[in-house]
């Protein structure tokens, strides 16, 4: 949905099993040995393991690969922790029968992911967008991307839209465009004539929790009106938490 305003505006080694230890060899008499008398028994010496097998198998016991160390899942960054408030299904149906929906999946280590779909009321989608948003060493940033209903690229916004976080104050976040080279050499908005974003949680008296979405652009002229002032142009999108 924003890149849709701002252009409308504008092979690993794998484990092996354990190895099995060598069985220790013992010495057993062959069948047809007869049984020493007492006499030799208490005069004979014990039975012993050769050097070489005990040598043999703790060389063996020693080169079974060991069990790797357990690794915990990356925590949540600090960072997307104001940002929890997006996480869930939102959905509005519009007047004209189209049906707006954001998912947002919970924040996991430096990122979060969201998804936006737009449905005809014929049932064909009529566009998908991407979002993420993650946590660099420079500051929060959310980057987009726009598809066609058949997931077709619109050449007009091929590349990534790029923002930035610019506030956060309660459950309500504002988005702006970064500047040119801002993250990295050659790193661009993308981003038309977008001014900013917020999305905004609110709770309603009867608990009813709802996500709505705020899209700003730059002071534009009116195509109607020419000779008026530019003006921002603004949009709103209200979607209810899904049941």
């Amino acid at each position: 949905m924003l890149a849709t305003f701002g252009i409308a505006l504008a092979a690993s080694p794998t484990l092996t099993p354990w190895s099995r230890a060598a069985e220790r060899s013992a010495l057993v008499p062959p069948a047809s040995a007869t049984t020493p008398s007492p006499a030799a028994s208490d005069t004979a010496a014990p039975a012993s393991t050769p050097a070489s097998s005990n040598a043999s198998s703790n060389a063996q016991a020693e080169a079974a690969p060991k069990a790797p160390a357990k690794r915990e899942p990356a925590a949540p960054d600090a960072a997307l922790a104001p940002l929890a408030f997006l996480e869930g299904h939102w959905v509005t149906t519009l007047p004209n029968g189209m049906v707006s929906e954001e998912m947002w999946m919970p924040v996991r280590g430096k990122a979060m992911l969201g998804s936006f779909r737009q449905t005809r009321p014929d049932g064909n989608p009529a566009f998908f967008e991407f979002t993420q948003i993650v946590a660099m060493k420079d500051g929060v940033v959310l980057r987009q991307v726009h598809l066609h209903g058949r997931f077709e690229t619109d050449e007009r916004r091929k590349d990534p839209m790029f923002l930035k976080l610019a506030k956060v104050e309660g459950n309500s976040a504002t988005f702006v465009p970064i500047a040119d080279g801002e993250f990295g050499e050659g790193s661009k908005s993308h981003a038309g004539d977008l001014a900013n974003v917020t999305y905004a949680r609110s709770t309603s008296k009867d608990g009813a929790e709802a996500l709505t979405l705020r899209i700003e652009s730059r002071p534009v002229k009116d195509p109607k009106n020419p000779d008026a002032e530019p003006k921002p142009q603004i949009i709103e999108i209200s979607m209810k938490r899904a049941e």
